[in-house]
């Protein structure tokens, strides 16, 4: 990873990061994924554990590990899961450098990490090497540069302009559209890129906008100087988001990529 994750460690960014996995339950991490039982699942970038927690529900006899560069992370997830009665093999450990043998998952899963990384290619070269022949990988990212509003105003380009900066400078903020691209180059096949184009209106704005601001908001310290934009336009364009759903006709969206391939 970067030497600075984004969005930080606080008890309450961990908690975002539970209720983040539940937003994204159904249309993304379970839409699409099945598991067979006994399935050795690997999480890198695992948090909180709240992916995996999701996943152990709902594919019961799957065998759980994961790892995470931070400490308190790996804690806080060894919480998480236990409080599910779910068993996991939870490490630290650099995504660069896993502490398991070659080919000792059936599975490896990540979801909004690669946007956090330094060398995705070299992430994801290891986690092939510890995929069993055949095994499965399933990357979950999004590009930020297609991030759109209707109606827009000079705010919210202002604030998607500078999250996309920040991406851009802590990792990289069109990971979604290059995935595809670095599970080729890492020596993957059968890649699909697995593109979505999120578009929401009405009730489902509603309920997304409030999602999408909890994510803005905990990288609003880095986000100025991000653009040539003042502060003051930034913290606009964080009103104008909250405020859409509220404007007749309104819309959203972006591109996400719940990319899949073989080893």
């Amino acid at each position: 990873m970067t030497d600075e994750y984004v969005h930080g460690y606080a008890v309450d960014e961990q908690e975002r990061l539970i209720a983040q996995a539940e937003h994204w339950r159904e249309e993304l991490i379970l839409s699409g994924t099945e598991l067979a039982p006994g399935t050795r699942l690997l999480e890198i970038g695992c948090g909180v554990g709240a992916v995996l927690g999701i996943l152990g529900e709902s594919f019961p006899g799957s065998e759980l590990g994961g790892v995470d560069v931070e400490e308190r992370q790996i804690e806080a997830a060894r919480a998480h899961l236990a409080s599910l009665g779910l068993d996991a093999d939870l490490r630290r450990a650099d995504a660069l450098a896993l502490p398991f043998a070659d080919r000792s998952f059936d599975h490896v899963w990540m979801m909004w990490f690669l946007e956090h990384v330094a060398d995705p290619v070299g992430v994801l070269r290891e986690a092939r090497r510890v995929l069993a022949p055949g095994g499965a990988l399933t990357a979950i990212e999004v590009d930020y540069n297609t991030v759109w509003a209707s109606p827009s105003t000079a705010g919210f380009e202002a604030l998607f302009a500078a999250v996309a900066g920040t991406m851009a400078t802590s990792g990289r903020s069109d990971a979604g559209s290059r995935v595809a691209e670095w599970l080729a180059d890492a020596g993957f096949e059968s890649i699909d890129p697995g593109e979505r184009r999120l578009t929401y209106s009405g009730d489902a704005l509603a309920r997304q906008v409030p999602y999408v601001a909890a994510v803005v908001e905990s990288t609003l310290p880095a986000l100025v100087g991000m653009t040539d934009a003042s502060t003051s336009l930034i913290e606009q364009g964080l009103e104008d988001l909250r405020a859409l759903p509220s404007t007749p006709g309104s819309a959203m969206g972006w591109d996400v990529h719940k990319a899949h391939a073989r080893r």
